[in-house]
């Protein structure tokens, strides 16, 4: 039975099919926060019901508590992938990360089953090395049974939501380490590139400018932030709604200019015969009001845009469609190696 995982930098989520094929997915926020291991700490969280794992001398929670736990003691949020990849910073990233992937698909029940998972493409605006990253998550799906196979995380939202294109589109995935940028035609990648801003930098931008912190500012934007209408909501965070509004926009031109000067550089390797749709993805673009947005930003750009664009449109279902895409790529591989 083919699986999936989609490495995220805030979540980890896997796709499988059940009993009736119909797609389970399962996730667990990529985060974590760590606590001296004494007997009276470890008793509150047991009393709480707040899950937590046990080693040496540090209590780890995982997941969604731990942003209620960062969140209530004004410490920053810990995390294993810092823009992507596995955090240079971050010594016990490894060990966490081997836990929630575990947590989230599980141990291989035989030894032909297949995981395809997921790697961002090489940034162009910083230097990024995805070698060793590929290699660990390679190595700890192998440890849980699997035969791993990697692909890029943008080009898997097409296989989930650009069929009626004949797999055809200009994918934007906005995750929270990186923007993952594909453009594929009839399954061929014509082109791929990342680049490091996205929803982590709009976090730690907003909390620089209004005093906050990264982990504040994600919760003020997950609660629905409008980008269209930052005065609904709170009074008192209005002025993080307003930081928010302001970096968000400032992220959509960045990636429009990306994604132009890049296809003006590679240009003389493809062309387009058909337009294609441009498919919006991933965890940043669950802002209420972010397919306007953005499509008022693309506007002020169309006339100068490298190709044609038949529409813009959000993906059936932004945060999972990279996992979703991964699962059908893997059922396709194992279809293709039982013939």
């Amino acid at each position: 039975m083919a699986k999936s995982i989609d490495i995220g930098t805030c979540f980890l989520a896997s796709a499988s099919r059940d009993d009736n094929q119909q797609i389970q997915i399962k996730s667990i926020r990529d985060a974590f926060f760590d606590l001296e291991n004494e007997p009276q700490v470890k008793s509150m969280l047991t009393m709480s019901k707040v899950s937590f794992i046990e080693a040496g001398d540090k209590l780890y929670i995982i997941g969604d508590p731990a942003l209620v736990m960062a969140n209530m003691f004004r410490r920053e949020l810990r995390r294993p992938l810092s823009q992507g990849i596995i955090s240079a910073g971050e010594t016990e990233a490894e060990k966490v990360l081997s836990i929630m992937i575990e947590n989230v698909v599980g141990r291989a029940k035989n030894d032909n089953e297949t995981c395809f998972f997921s790697v961002p493409a090489g940034a162009i605006d910083r230097t990024m090395d995805i070698i060793y990253h590929q290699a660990m998550f390679s190595k700890i799906l192998s440890g849980l049974g699997y035969k791993a196979i990697s692909m890029n995380e943008a080009a898997a939202v097409a296989y989930s939501n650009a069929s009626k294109e004949n797999f055809s589109a200009l994918v934007i995935d906005l995750g929270a380490g990186m923007v993952n940028v594909c453009l594929i035609y009839q399954t061929m990648i014509g082109m791929t590139f990342s680049i490091s801003r996205s929803g982590d930098w709009v976090d730690e931008s907003a909390a620089r400018v209004t005093g906050s912190t990264a982990g504040r500012i994600m919760a003020i934007k997950e609660k629905g932030t409008d980008l269209i209408d930052i005065s609904q909501g709170d009074i008192k965070t209005l002025r993080e709604r307003e930081a928010i509004q302001v970096y968000y926009k400032s992220l959509v031109m960045y990636a429009l200019d990306a994604i132009k000067n890049e296809f003006a550089r590679r240009k003389a390797g493809f062309e387009l015969p058909t337009a294609v749709p441009i498919i919006l993805a991933g965890g940043t673009s669950l802002a209420k009001g972010f397919k306007e947005f953005f499509e008022t930003a693309f506007t002020s750009v169309r006339d100068k845009f490298p190709f044609a664009v038949s529409e813009i449109r959000m993906a059936t279902d932004p945060l999972n469609a990279v996992a979703q895409g991964l699962l059908i790529a893997a059922m396709h591989y194992d279809e293709g190696s039982r013939k």
